[in-house]
């Protein structure tokens, strides 16, 4: 039987990350999935947007076009893939990495205004406590797939079309 996690931490970490995620694109230059894919890339260095669209859970058509509007915003770039001709890795930008930093500082902001009154001990215990969490859903995550938002694919990434009864 798997272990289940406790219900009310479920729901104030689900609730958290919400509110973080709302409250730092609130007035930034890109949406959340846009931002999502920038941070990705900034963390695995250039590559297919392919790898990105598996990594996040999304189709490969959706992440394409979402490619497409950043590099056309200036936040990414492409380039030739040197091991396949045909293909191109898609990279940060100066512009893109000014972005990532920008969003960083106003989550430091948002968090330290809701920390402002909890001790210096207090903090620390909560940073070694998310930091265990962090390095447990890491290593759970690296044995459990990301499952598509657009729903079940097949190993190429299409879409499973669910069949009607006739």
């Amino acid at each position: 039987m798997q272990p289940t996690a406790d219900p009310l931490v479920t729901e104030h970490l689900s609730a958290m990350f919400g509110l973080l995620a709302r409250a730092h694109l609130v007035d930034g230059p890109v949406s959340r999935p846009e931002y999502t894919l920038l941070a990705l890339t900034a963390k695995r260095g250039a590559g297919r947007a392919c790898d990105l669209a598996d990594a996040v859970g999304l189709d490969q058509s959706t992440t394409s076009r979402r490619v497409s509007t950043l590099v056309e915003r200036g936040f990414l770039a492409r380039t030739p893939d040197p091991e396949d001709r045909r293909a191109q890795l898609v990279d940060l930008t100066p512009t893109g990495r000014e972005v990532l930093e920008d969003e960083r500082r106003r989550r430091e902001e948002l968090v330290g205004i809701a920390l402002h009154d909890w001790s210096a001990a207090d903090r620390a215990t909560l940073a070694e406590l998310l930091g265990r969490l962090q390095a447990a859903l890491s290593e759970v995550a690296a044995d459990h797939p990301v499952r598509s938002v657009a729903g079940p694919t097949t190993t190429t990434g299409t879409p499973v079309r669910e069949r009607t009864p006739a």
